[in-house]
């Protein structure tokens, strides 16, 4: 009897977690800028490329402990096999493959995400035009608040972005003090700030909301307030 309500116990405990994770938001996998979208795009293109190895080791391992246990006495057992040309080829040539294929895509989305090069596209359909002119913002990470400066309109706000939709951002970063990173999940990726130095990020917000920034790099006692609302 203590054996099932520990088990009753384990399995509500399991139940409860699960349920406290439906409650997430995964902004990542669901973004609303182009940016955060091919990233999000990587993720899923490289973790299904990683999965096509580990699922057949998975299963295999499985099987192959299943299939030759103890009591199977019908499992054929042969101490003299040591090579299968077929084997290893398989085993060789299929994770070569997976290998070349990431190092192909990480190759080519390091250059087309760098953070540094203005943007070309406001999503899949639509060109960046020599005619549309980019919001210039100003970020300066303090001790412990983000303040935004728009040098092409002569204001500055604090803990508070706002941007329009379908309009190239360009940011360009720095920090009073310590480092810290600016990250908002759903327009791109993270991107550090840095005393003494400028850092730069280019992105586009497709869809209109408020969402969620702070600073994803732990920089001290104030670490908690460094977030602000992206409008």
């Amino acid at each position: 009897m203590a054996k099932q309500y520990r088990f009753a116990g384990r399995l509500f405990i399991f139940l409860a977690m699960l349920m406290a994770l439906t409650g997430c938001d995964l902004v990542v996998m669901a973004p609303s800028g182009d940016i955060a979208a091919q990233q999000r795009d990587l993720i899923v293109i490289s973790t299904v490329l990683m999965l096509v190895i580990i699922v057949p080791v998975i299963l295999l391992t499985i099987w192959f402990a299943w299939h030759y246990r103890q009591s199977n006495t019908a499992a054929k057992y042969d101490p003299e096999w040591h090579h299968s040309t077929g084997l290893e080829v398989v085993i060789w040539s299929a994770p070569l493959a997976i290998i070349i294929a990431l190092g192909a895509i990480t190759w080519v989305s390091t250059h087309k995400l760098d953070p540094y090069r203005p943007l070309d596209r406001l999503d899949a359909e639509r060109p960046v035009t020599a005619e549309m002119k980019p919001l210039n913002v100003e970020v300066v990470a303090l001790d412990w608040k983000w303040l935004f400066f728009y040098p092409d309109y002569g204001i500055a706000t604090v803990n508070e972005m706002a941007a329009p939709v379908d309009v190239p951002i360009n940011f360009k970063l720095t920090a009073s003090s310590v480092m810290n990173s600016f990250y908002v999940p759903a327009l791109a990726g993270m991107i550090y700030t840095m005393p003494g130095m400028q850092t730069k990020l280019h992105a586009v917000i497709n869809k209109p909301g408020v969402y969620d920034g702070l600073s994803s790099n732990y920089s001290g006692d104030g670490f908690s307030h460094m977030r602000f609302k992206f409008h």
